[in-house]
């Protein structure tokens, strides 16, 4: 009969099975309560941006071209005639094996303006868009083993979103990158003890019937001794 005994039952984790994310900008429909997914009443001129105040720009990071109608647009973003948008995630560590990103974009229309060119740490992405006019999307993005291995290598992810080749007018409400590598699990090792076998009764009572039958025989072959008295 074997026993088995485990003495840990719950694995220990290296970190905290909730997700890490990183945001930039603040989810608030362009700063105009446009929802996601949806259409929308901005024309382009009229309502090119949200006009955020300089309490907002500095709780967004207003250098990242995010909550803007126009992010890009010469003439009508509030980053004058710039044309790349960069948005720049550090502090991500060296540790990814799966994360995703998601944007909030507004009225891109690839196949009429022309696809802008964008790049996930140099790494090209498909941003071919045709969501059409006076309408938002969040597009999600699942990282490739290329943009992971390059997070791990530096530490960061830095997003170019390029319309030097498009004249497409489109806006970014909020990037959100989230980490999605499972935490590391540590088992404790498996202890194994063996217990010695038990007799049964019939064994008892065989080894009882073996000793009786040596003392039998013994017992008939032991001669009387005449000592002579």
């Amino acid at each position: 009969m074997r026993i088995v005994s485990i003495l840990a039952l719950l694995a220990l984790t290296s970190g905290s099975a909730a997700a890490a994310v990183y945001q930039i900008g603040d989810n608030d429909g362009y700063g105009a309560a446009i929802c996601d997914n949806c259409s929308h009443s901005f024309d382009g001129f009229s309502a090119d941006h949200d006009g955020r105040s300089a309490a907002e720009k500095l709780a967004t990071d207003g250098a990242q071209y995010t909550d803007t109608y126009s992010t890009t647009h010469p003439g009508f973003s509030p980053h004058g005639l710039e044309t790349v948008a960069t948005f720049h995630f550090g502090g991500l560590g060296t540790h990814w094996t799966s994360g995703k990103l998601e944007i909030d974009l507004a009225d891109f229309q690839a196949s009429e303006f022309g696809a802008v060119a964008a790049a996930f740490n140099g790494i090209t992405q498909d941003f071919a868009f045709d969501d059409g006019y006076t309408k938002t999307a969040v597009h999600s993005f699942v990282l490739s083993d290329a943009v992971l291995n390059s997070i791990n290598a530096t530490g960061e992810l830095i997003i170019t979103i390029d319309r030097n080749n498009s004249s497409d007018f489109y806006g970014i409400d909020y990037l959100k990158l989230t980490d999605l590598t499972e935490p590391v699990m540590f088992m404790p090792p498996r202890i194994e003890t063996v217990a010695l076998p038990v007799p049964e009764p019939e064994t008892y009572l065989m080894l009882l019937a073996g000793l009786a039958l040596l003392s039998f025989t013994y017992r008939r072959n032991i001669k009387p001794v005449n000592l002579g008295i």
